[in-house]
């Protein structure tokens, strides 16, 4: 045992820490409160494009402005609605509105709606929107309404009304008519069913094909996506600009200052940085180790929250692991840069081996601080008893 050096314990490592880390948290999340998302995020356009995404959802029928803060969806009862209409039809009037009056370019002016296109690269005709929502949407086969188990074309004698809504078959008809409860439940989850695990529905995939591609690989609408992107990178930037520079000051620049490495937490807890080998550490391990700090703890900025979070989250286990398992109880960074950390009250740290030469020589000590001779009184008369510990 190295009797120079005294490990800090575990639990001293990790409440040093989470010093550190509660610190920046705290202060990072207050200036991201009072800065970031009203200056900063406002002058990025976080404002304006969060406005222009909702607003061209609520255009689209699809949601409204209700009392929360951006649009709200729809949830309708089987039965029993305030507008007076059972939960098919009012999600029925949504969708028809969607597909086949929003998205149609020869009726809607809106600029910000991308026409549809056939399947040779011709631009859709009004009559177009109607078919793709009755047979893309619904699973209509030509005038045949066979596939779909609840509703049919409206139809005028012999002929379908292409341009008038759908109409439930006479076997779902009947059941309404006679409020039959189980038929309504039936009706409403084919619109929307919010009990599935990722929602599904007629209404539900009108919003994903609104969303654009990144929720609807089908959809070739993009103004929703690009509002949402937009709107994510301002509150990125907001939160790295506040968040950054103190992630830098407790992480990197504090230990860069101090000759021996050491955080805010660190100099609470009374714990010093050293060289594996004992000695203090060198310039390029006082850059090196709070880099790689800084660096895993900045990964938690990645414009990806999730994979720059998974990162972080991978590191720290690992690291503590390390510590907590590793017969040289040595972390990630502090492997990469031979560094290691002791209590500073119960060690002593030399600048170089001469000065380590210098202190043993004149105490008589081994190279792990062991005495080097001993008396001892054998039948009454000192010798002298080398006991030089490997």
């Amino acid at each position: 045992m190295n009797k120079f050096l005294a490990e800090p314990s575990p639990l001293k490592r990790i409440a040093s820490y989470f010093v550190d880390l509660i610190l920046v948290l705290t202060i990072g999340m207050l200036l991201f409160a009072t800065l970031g998302e009203k200056v900063i995020g406002k002058a990025l356009g976080a404002d304006e494009a969060s406005k222009n995404a909702s607003d061209f959802a609520v255009a689209s029928g699809l949601a409204y402005y209700g009392e929360e803060v951006g649009p709200s969806i729809y949830e309708y009862k089987a039965s029993g609605n305030e507008n007076g209409k059972k939960g098919y039809e009012a999600y029925l009037d949504h969708v028809w509105y969607y597909y086949t009056e929003f998205l149609n370019v020869a009726k809607n002016p809106n600029d910000k709606v991308v026409g549809r296109k056939t399947s040779d690269g011709k631009d859709f005709v009004s009559d177009d929107y109607y078919r793709f929502f009755f047979e893309r949407c619904m699973g209509f086969a030509g005038d045949s309404a066979n596939s779909n188990p609840y509703f049919d074309y409206a139809r005028e004698g012999e002929n379908v009304l292409l341009h008038s809504k759908p109409v439930l078959n006479s076997e779902y008809q009947a059941k309404v008519d006679s409020n039959d409860e189980e038929a309504l439940t039936k009706l409403l989850k084919y619109f929307f069913n919010a009990d599935s695990a990722d929602q599904t529905g007629l209404y539900f995939d009108a919003i994903k094909d609104m969303k654009g591609p990144l929720y609807n690989k089908a959809s070739v609408q993009t103004y929703y996506q690009e509002q949402a992107t937009r709107y994510s990178m301002a509150a990125w930037g907001s939160e790295a600009i506040t968040v950054m520079p103190i992630v830098l000051a407790f992480f990197l620049i504090v230990p860069l200052c101090r000759k021996d490495g050491e955080s805010v937490g660190k100099l609470i807890f009374g714990i010093k940085v050293v060289g594996a080998e004992g000695f203090r550490i060198n310039k390029l391990q006082r850059v090196m180790r709070p880099l790689l700090v800084t660096l895993l703890h900045l990964a938690a900025l990645i414009p990806n929250v999730g994979i720059g979070l998974a990162i972080y989250f991978i590191g720290a286990v690992v690291s503590f692991l390390m510590m907590a398992l590793g017969k040289k109880r040595m972390n990630i960074h502090e492997r990469i840069t031979r560094t290691i950390v002791v209590d500073k009250k119960r060690s002593i740290i030399f600048n170089s081996l001469h000065d380590k030469s210098l202190y043993m020589e004149k105490h008589n000590l081994d190279e792990k601080g062991n005495p080097l001779v001993s008396v001892s009184e054998v039948e009454g008369e000192p010798t002298v008893n080398l006991t030089k510990e490997e």
